[in-house]
């Protein structure tokens, strides 16, 4: 391996690494603080912002909870109110993030000004790539075909359903039991059964044969294979339970399909 190549890979595994210590760092300052993870980030918040208006911070039951703590308090400001830290807080701070923050001044403090100014661009670039993917992640809670009144019925909630339905189509071609779609969705597979019903309107059987039709039209429309391989890439047993269960979903057999796109 060439020295650039190695080199990338190695920044790779060090920023994934010094993300896992910073996750871990954070996670041992929330329970020496008793504090979960948006209550840290809502006390970093008034860290460095300074006094922040109280809408701008967090819930109205969050604000509370770290009052109660003893690490905020409110304030009147310009017939509105805002949050500052008490005391306790800044000592807080000072103790467990003040050693941290001294020596990262000092390791900067080695670097010449361009270099700096790399930095500087990097890790905004790089936030700016983060942000990016962090949006795309989350559309994945946002399933299109599962609306709020169906949850609110019963139905399985976005993560649950995109998190069942990516293992389906990872799987396709394997034996795909509810228990297992049910460990995914966190429920029973009683339970499972009622919610996905209510979020997708069929059984999780009938969906996952309709996904598995659904991927062999595609392979009948875009390869060569000949359909027993079909039938077994997407998971029946057998070309004729293939095509049993093809016709009956779409009004037409495997080969009408694939005679039509020659």
């Amino acid at each position: 391996m060439s020295p650039r190549p190695a080199l990338l890979e190695q920044i790779g595994s060090d920023v994934v690494q010094f993300q896992d210590a910073s996750a871990e760092f954070d996670a041992t300052v929330g329970k020496v603080l008793a504090l979960g993870r948006a209550d840290l980030a809502c006390l970093t918040q008034i860290h460095f912002g300074g006094p922040t208006p109280l809408g701008a911070v967090a819930r109205e039951a969050d604000v509370a909870r770290l009052e109660l703590a003893g690490y905020v308090q409110r304030e009147a400001a310009g017939g509105g109110q805002r949050l500052v830290l008490t005391s306790h807080a800044r000592e807080w701070i000072d103790t467990l993030w003040g050693p941290l923050q001294a020596d990262g001044h000092q390791l900067m403090a080695g670097l010449p000004e361009e270099h700096l100014r790399i930095v500087a661009g990097f890790l905004k670039a790089a936030r700016a790539i983060q942000d990016r993917h962090a949006t795309r992640v989350a559309r994945l809670l946002q399933e299109p075909g599962t609306s709020r009144a169906a949850r609110q019925r019963g139905g399985l909630s976005p993560a649950a359903l995109r998190r069942v339905q990516l293992y389906v189509e990872a799987h396709l071609a394997e034996p795909i039991r509810v228990g297992a779609l049910a460990q995914r969705s966190g429920l029973s597979v009683f339970h499972f059964t009622r919610a996905f019903r209510q979020s997708t309107g069929m059984t999780p059987h009938v969906w996952v044969q309709q996904r598995r039709v659904e991927r062999a039209r595609d392979l009948l429309s875009n390869s060569s294979l000949p359909l027993g391989d079909i039938a077994l890439a997407v998971g029946f047993s057998s070309q004729s339970h293939f095509t049993t269960v093809f016709h009956k979903l779409t009004g037409l057999t495997p080969a009408v399909i694939r005679r039509d796109q020659r």
